[in-house]
């Protein structure tokens, strides 16, 4: 069904004129969500059950395209041009379409991620331990699905991965990549083990870590990901089983190398993207025998 919207103080645009994080997360849990790519994924994951449609509003261009993938959720889709879209939203980067969703009643915990992962093979989660960036966040999201991560496991402290620019910069990665909250990251990392037969790598440039490049990651991993300012908190750090260090220049000055004054590092998406791209080509099939990453088994 379609409504057409041609006055800035149509009542029907009211619900996207107040559309801050803070706002919405009050009002019953929603969120805003935008541009067409993103919308649709959003309404595939809505379509699977997942998140909840309160309204869509779209550019003429775009009513077809989403008339067919609404109908089937009784979703009516809202057309204005897109100068109005703009004008009612305050945003500029909408690029014809807008959506804001429900959140669901719980976010997902530790049980329905490992419900969601294989029973056994190869796999990588990224746990996420005090990272409050959405820059990152959304980032992380990307990078995991483009690269093949399982899922994303993110502790208390970490920013919501359903705020607008979260959403925005994970091109809806985030309707997509199972995830779920914990409230202890070493208590999930303690029950991956026996419950999924997973081990924790420490992703974190220590001078006592093992360098990336030697490093042959278990078969199933969780690679963890540490604040942006002071990296991974000593109770997460001592529950991994392995910690592993992305290194640096051979030459770097001491107090630029690990724990100096001066230490270079990466930002955790990037880091995230190196660790990952290891993870998933460089790694055990069982307990001791390394998967070659030209082989194309893994």
């Amino acid at each position: 069904m379609i409504v057409r919207i041609t006055e800035i103080d149509d009542v029907r645009l009211d619900p996207f004129r107040r559309t801050r994080d803070r706002d919405l997360r009050a009002d019953e849990g929603r969120f805003v969500v935008e541009s067409p790519r993103v919308v649709s994924r959003f309404l595939d994951a809505a379509r699977e059950g997942r998140f909840s449609i309160d309204r869509l509003l779209v550019a003429p261009e775009h009513a077809a395209t989403f008339v067919s993938i609404a109908e089937p959720l009784d979703a009516v889709v809202h057309v204005a041009e897109e100068e109005l879209m703009t004008a009612a939203s305050g945003y500029h980067f909408h690029g014809g379409a807008l959506a804001i969703g429900l959140r669901p009643k719980h976010e997902p915990g530790l049980d329905e991620l490992i419900a969601s992962i294989p029973t056994e093979g190869p796999m990588v989660l990224i746990g996420l331990a005090g990272l409050t960036t959405m820059d990152n966040i959304g980032g992380i999201f990307r990078i995991a699905a483009a690269l093949g991560a399982n899922g994303i496991l993110l502790d208390d402290a970490c920013t919501d991965p359903l705020l607008r620019r979260c959403i925005r910069i994970s091109m809806g990665q985030v309707f997509r990549m199972p995830w779920a909250r914990v409230s202890s990251l070493p208590d999930a990392i303690s029950e991956l083990k026996p419950l999924a037969s997973v081990d924790s790598v420490a992703i974190e440039n220590l001078a006592d870590a093992t360098p990336l490049v030697e490093t042959v990651f278990p078969a199933r991993s969780l690679l963890v990901i540490g604040n942006e300012g002071h990296g991974i908190d000593p109770a997460t750090l001592a529950a991994c089983s392995l910690r592993v260090r992305i290194e640096g220049p051979r030459d770097l000055p001491k107090d630029e190398g690990p724990g100096g004054p001066d230490e270079r590092s990466l930002n955790a998406a990037t880091a995230t993207a190196i660790a990952l791209h290891a993870a998933m080509h460089r790694r055990c099939t069982g307990d001791v025998e390394w998967v070659d990453p030209g082989s194309g088994v893994g």
